[in-house]
């Protein structure tokens, strides 16, 4: 009898503790959230104006170039912010890792507010979820909370981090489940689900509950359409596999680079701003890219060009260990793939114009499951952040489970799982 009070009284406590975690995550994940296209803003203000001039272009490199150093000498100062964060929170819950959550918090709002709002091509997400994850281990620290109950304040937090940064809280959900907790258990999943859901409530009364990408029309996919889903999921399982080869590949390029890693941090920033001043398209994670095929939806070999600029721009930049995440880089390479293949079945009287918006927006869960090999996350995150475009779940599922299966078959690794690799071998 004593042991189920004493039971009891734990479990109020988590629950406490997982609602005060959710309320905190959710003011300064949505604020990170709405700083982001505020300094992207500026930046944009002085792209144009760097633009009008040779001595105005060296200014604005000039300037990456000092944003640069900046977010360099944050990750000297804390070097476990390098990169999304999501394997140094695996690490963390397997034990292979261990940081202070108090420089991790700082320097990873100031370092990631400034790649990511300077326009390189990373995105918020990884970062909110690192951001999140570190709020949840300063509560357990600061209350003394159990290990184990630590952990699972540790798993809800940077699931919230993930539900606020896109709208998404089944999202954060599912990627606790799929991703962090692996084994679940009743109270580590009702503890992350209510720290998820009270975050989730926090940032709609900050800043609303609009999809995080406006799809202004509601999606159907045709019946005659379904035997491409098939070759879709099959090139999606392939370009899964490209880009973890080139973010591994950028990984050991920097590592046989011998100059200092502040430099190498820099690099990105100067050569980013170089590539801006030419094509400003190619600015940030690639959310415009996405919605190609709603505003003047371009040709074939600009498609191409677009999906191997920003996959290298995102190699060069996440390869050098600044702040920063692949969530959206990922899904908007994945939107590029689905766009270039239905355009080209356009082109070839196969499919009409409005195929090319529908196998756009399935694209991008497929391409998750192939590069994070965790299909529900990505399923029902492009369902959540597109406002449920999507009217059924079949296509989407077909699509994102080949995509899934060919990435199994050529042995590609889980992305985050090939990174936490190259971490604990450092």
């Amino acid at each position: 009898m004593m042991q189920r009070m004493d039971e009891g009284r734990l479990n109020h406590r988590l629950g406490l503790l997982s609602v005060v975690t959710g309320i905190i995550v959710g003011i300064v994940v949505s604020e990170f959230r709405l700083a982001i296209p505020a300094i992207m803003h500026v930046v944009e203000s002085i792209l144009v104006w760097g633009q009008t001039s040779i001595w105005h272009s060296i200014g604005f490199v000039l300037m990456f170039a000092v944003i640069g150093c900046i977010v360099a000498w944050t990750a000297k100062q804390e070097p476990m912010i390098g990169g999304s964060g999501i394997p140094q929170i695996a690490g963390k819950l397997s034990g292979k890792l261990n940081f202070p959550w108090t420089s991790v918090l700082f320097y990873k709002l100031l370092g990631g507010l400034l790649a990511i709002g300077s326009g390189l091509t990373l995105g918020r997400e990884g970062p909110s979820v690192q951001i999140g994850a570190a709020i949840g281990q300063g509560v357990a620290e600061v209350t003394k909370t159990p290990a184990k109950s630590g952990k699972y304040l540790i798993v809800g937090a940077a699931g919230a981090g993930l539900a606020t940064a896109f709208n998404a809280p089944v999202s954060g959900i599912v990627f606790c489940l799929e991703e962090l907790l692996k084994k679940v258990t009743r109270r580590g999943f009702l503890s992350a689900t209510l720290t998820i859901i009270t975050a989730s409530l926090v940032s709609i009364a900050l800043i609303g509950d609009d999809a995080a990408i406006t799809i202004p029309q509601a999606l159907h996919v045709k019946i005659a359409t379904y035997p491409y889903l098939i070759i879709l999921g099959v090139l999606l399982g392939l370009s899964g596999v490209l880009f973890n080869k080139v973010i591994m590949w950028s990984k050991a390029l920097y590592s046989q680079w011998t100059a200092p890693t502040f430099w190498k941090m820099v690099f990105p920033f100067v050569l980013t701003a170089l590539v801006l001043l030419i094509d400003v398209r190619l600015i940030g994670s690639g959310e415009e890219l996405i919605l190609l095929p709603f505003l003047d939806n371009p040709g074939l070999l600009t498609l191409l060009y677009l999906f191997l600029a920003k996959l290298v721009l995102l190699g060069v930049a996440f390869g050098s260990g600044i702040p920063g995440g692949i969530f959206f880089p990922l899904l908007s390479l994945g939107a590029l793939v689905g766009n270039f293949y239905a355009s080209g079945l356009h082109a070839l009287g196969l499919v009409d114009v409005y195929t090319i918006t529908v196998f756009t927006v399935i694209a991008m869960a497929a391409h998750f499951a192939a590069i994070v090999r965790a299909p529900l996350t990505g399923i029902f995150l492009i369902l959540e952040m597109t406002g449920g475009s999507i009217q059924y779940l079949l296509p989407i599922a077909i699509v994102t489970y080949i995509a899934y299966f060919i990435a199994e078959i050529c042995q590609s690794k889980p992305v985050y799982e090939s990174l936490l690799g190259l971490m604990v071998k450092a």
